[in-house]
């Protein structure tokens, strides 16, 4: 009995001493993560601190990019997927002036379109571009207001043409003296008592004749001269090619001339004036043909084509198998009295190229001698890129048929 009494006392006393192990070490343990969770207090402490003053800057620079965006002198509106502005500063707000979100109709409410040129309905112009956000479709639009640009523009345009007018006026001088002076002799010899009644008759066709031709050169002239645009000059393509069709076709039957029209030339307009440019159509027409005339080896042979380009411009290429020009010929063709034709005022390039530039646009020569040339002329659409709505752009419901080509 006694030694199982000392047997459990031995157990119970054993029993002690592990307690109080584990409790040593439990204590320990303790110790180490009160020391833990101080440290990461401290640390989340120091972290929430460094947060708090990121959020601070973050929100000072955030007030900072709004009062930026707010003081843009171009007016910037941001769109969700669906057109709707979500986003504006104020000179955005203050151009377009409209309660409503959806972007569509605001532009047709805010938006002139004038060609390929935009003006507010105060009469401002203004440049129109967009970009995307980012990948949930969103756009940023910047509207910038260029209506000093536009008139500088238009007073550099003004004072370039002042400038030509004055090297023409001196060149008209020197141009009309020759038919002037032929002029008044034929009339005096027509008036003159020695001579019949047939001589008077060839004096007064000759004076006649010299003064038709200074009525020309005067018309040129001012046709050179004129450098405003109306704002209702638009002109459908299908239909310009339907007048040039009915102008080259009864008076050009002798000569082979080829009139090509894309398919892609449908409802498509520019800004231009089309008795304008069929006047310029018919002169490079002419003078063509008497390049050909010269050329005596081959058929006369005309190739007019037009499409619409890469870039979306509407171009015309006028090809012909004349005679071609000389690179020092080339050089000079459209300046202002040059010609080398004996009957020539010299105007009819420079009228055509100024007719062109008129209207933004664009007018290129190649040639080679004996072979023939090549005009091609391009002009812009009227439209602007899908960032207005349909109702802003030029329409037409008159159709060509695909790829017509009508042989003169």
């Amino acid at each position: 009995m006694y030694s199982q009494i000392n047997e459990a006392g031995e157990q119970l006393e054993n029993a002690f001493h592990l307690f109080n192990q584990f409790s040593e070490k439990l204590a320990d343990s303790y110790g180490d993560l009160e020391q833990q969770v101080t440290r990461l207090s401290k640390e989340l402490a120091k972290e929430r601190s460094k947060r708090l003053v990121e959020l601070a800057e973050k929100e000072k620079l955030a007030k900072r990019l709004e009062s930026l965006f707010d003081a843009l002198p171009a007016g910037v509106v941001v769109l969700d997927s669906s057109g709707h502005i979500t986003q504006s500063n104020c000179i955005a707000q203050q151009m377009l002036g409209s309660e409503t979100t959806h972007w569509e109709k605001i532009a047709a409410d805010a938006f002139i379109n004038d060609g390929d040129e935009l003006r507010l309905k105060d009469g401002r112009w203004v440049n129109l571009s967009a970009c995307q956000l980012n990948q949930a479709s969103e756009k940023i639009m910047l509207i910038s207001d260029v209506s000093e640009t536009h008139a500088l523009h238009e007073k550099l345009n003004r004072q370039q043409r002042l400038s030509s007018l004055g090297e023409m006026i001196a060149s008209l001088a020197h141009q009309i003296r020759t038919p002037l002076s032929s002029a008044l002799l034929n009339i005096s010899n027509s008036s003159h008592p020695a001579n019949n009644e047939d001589r008077r008759q060839q004096f007064t066709e000759n004076a006649k004749e010299r003064l038709r031709y200074l009525q020309r050169m005067v018309d040129d002239m001012l046709i050179f001269a004129r450098g405003d645009v109306s704002d209702a000059e638009y002109m459908h393509v299908d239909r310009f090619f339907i007048q040039l069709k009915s102008l080259l076709e009864p008076g050009y039957k002798s000569q082979e001339i080829s009139l090509r029209l894309n398919d892609n030339l449908n409802n498509i307009a520019v800004r231009a004036n089309q008795d304008a440019l069929l006047s310029a159509i018919q002169n490079i027409v002419d003078n063509a043909i008497a390049a050909c005339e010269k050329n005596h080896e081959n058929r006369t042979r005309i190739e007019i084509s037009a499409f619409l380009n890469s870039k979306n411009k509407f171009e015309i290429n006028i090809k012909d198998n004349g005679c071609g020009m000389k690179e020092q010929t080339l050089k000079k063709i459209l300046e202002p009295f040059f010609t080398t034709r004996t009957n020539g005022t010299g105007l009819g390039l420079a009228v055509v190229n100024a007719t062109i530039n008129r209207y933004n646009g664009e007018l290129r020569i190649d040639s080679k001698y004996g072979e023939g040339s090549n005009f091609n002329i391009q002009f812009p659409c009227a439209e602007e890129n899908g960032m207005l709505p349909s109702t802003l752009t030029a329409q037409t419901n008159l159709r060509v048929t695909d790829g017509q080509e009508v042989e003169l």
